[in-house]
């Protein structure tokens, strides 16, 4: 009887921690991607500046892929600099003040090489988030960036 009811407050115990961790687990996977494309020609009016990161080549050869992000009006600005088949793309991710993703996505210039496109974008203001982002290359066709082409991450708050 005794080992009866230990069995029953272990299996109790492991049902509870079961869905504490699925509660967890889901809470943390109910945030889904934003990927979307670039088609703006004109930018904002005004920018307070843009904080940029570039992937590819070099300065000196020019880049392939060159991102900015204004915190001023959330905006993202997406130049594909060389005519690789390869779209220009913004790898993003906004943390909370924990450090927790709390909204993640990718935008694509797929206009072709020398287009400069402008994606605006509504971030939460006055709040302890930052956004991560980095330049990429990739294809809008598949949705998809190509492994190993992304600058370093560039922090900012939002």
């Amino acid at each position: 009887m005794i080992k009866s009811r230990s069995i029953k407050r272990i299996g109790t115990l492991a049902g509870t921690l079961s869905a504490a961790v699925l509660l967890a687990v889901t809470q943390a996977s109910a945030v889904t991607a934003e990927t979307e494309r670039a088609t703006d020609v004109n930018g904002p009016a005004s920018v307070d500046s843009w904080e940029c990161a570039s992937s590819g080549e070099s300065a000196s050869v020019g880049w392939n892929a060159t991102v900015c992000y204004s915190q001023l009006g959330d905006w993202f600005y997406l130049h594909d600099g060389k005519a690789d088949g390869s779209s220009a793309v913004v790898d993003w991710a906004i943390r909370d003040a924990q450090g927790r993703t709390v909204r993640y996505g990718a935008v694509f210039n797929a206009d072709g090489a020398g287009a400069v496109r402008y994606k605006n974008k509504d971030f939460p203001d006055g709040s302890n988030d930052t956004i991560r982002f980095r330049a990429c290359l990739g294809h809008w066709s598949t949705k998809l960036i190509t492994a190993g082409t992304c600058s370093a991450w560039v922090t900012r708050q939002t």
